[in-house]
């Protein structure tokens, strides 16, 4: 049930970034539309996520999905969101790519170590 939650809402956020993105200029959305914006595309990163994960969890035979995969497609779909962000106020550059990449890291390792116990 929760699995056609997360394809559902991912289809309906990436329909409703498909409208706001081909209808809307940027100085015309407010924050409010600026922040509807980076949550819908955080949906639509999640549910790629998810999907990476399962396919991964697949090809390695570890079994159905757990919590802990809903946690590790949470994290990784915050760095390219991140990395938008970054690039937003434009000041991307490869020290914040790696410290995106090193977040990324420890983030994944945290949900390791406190999920194996």
């Amino acid at each position: 049930m929760f699995n056609r939650l997360v394809f559902l809402a991912t289809l309906i956020a990436m329909a409703g970034l498909i409208v706001i993105m081909n209808f809307f200029a940027p100085m015309d959305m407010g924050p409010l539309g600026v922040l509807l914006f980076f949550t819908m595309t955080y949906v639509v990163l999640f549910g790629i996520s998810l999907l990476l994960v399962r396919i991964f969890v697949a090809i390695t035979g570890k079994g159905g999905l757990m919590k802990r995969d809903y946690l590790y497609a949470a994290i990784v779909a915050l760095g390219p969101l991140m990395l938008l962000m970054v690039q937003s106020f434009g000041s991307l550059s490869f020290w914040t790519i790696g410290l995106v990449v090193v977040f990324e890291f420890l983030a994944c390792f945290m949900v390791k170590k406190v999920t194996s116990s």
